[in-house]
């Protein structure tokens, strides 16, 4: 039988959340944003994926867990520049599926959030 778990509470501008969601070999990794919103894409991709990357490691997972990863871009000039940081972090030989769309973000200095489902079977875990 599955557990489901919770964890890394969160109040985003009054919105409560837990950022990291876990059942059996599922683990979402929910509206991960980053952390200084002064920087340009690049710092803000940057924040996010190292985020990504630690709570991949706390939950004893690696990028090769990487199921499926959705990315929010306020604006899709920023696409290339993000890529820059996704392609230099990214497991190159099993990328995860992954979509970039672009739509209004909810803060004018918030350009990009990301969603992402890692899976690990528990016998591997």
């Amino acid at each position: 039988m599955s557990t489901f778990t919770r964890s890394h509470p969160d109040t985003m501008d009054g919105a409560k959340r837990s950022l990291v969601c876990k059942t059996g070999a599922w683990t979402h990794f929910i509206g991960l944003q980053p952390r200084n919103l002064d920087g340009d894409i690049k710092e803000q991709a940057a924040d996010v994926v190292a985020q990504l990357e630690a709570l991949l490691e706390e939950a004893g997972l690696a990028q090769e867990d990487l199921f499926t990863v959705t990315i929010w871009l306020k604006d899709m000039r920023y696409f290339s520049a993000l890529n820059a940081v996704w392609n230099g972090w990214v497991d190159e030989t099993n990328p995860p599926a992954r979509t970039c769309v672009s739509g209004e973000l909810y803060r004018p200095d918030l350009l990009v959030e990301v969603v992402a489902v890692a899976y690990k079977t528990e016998a591997a875990a």
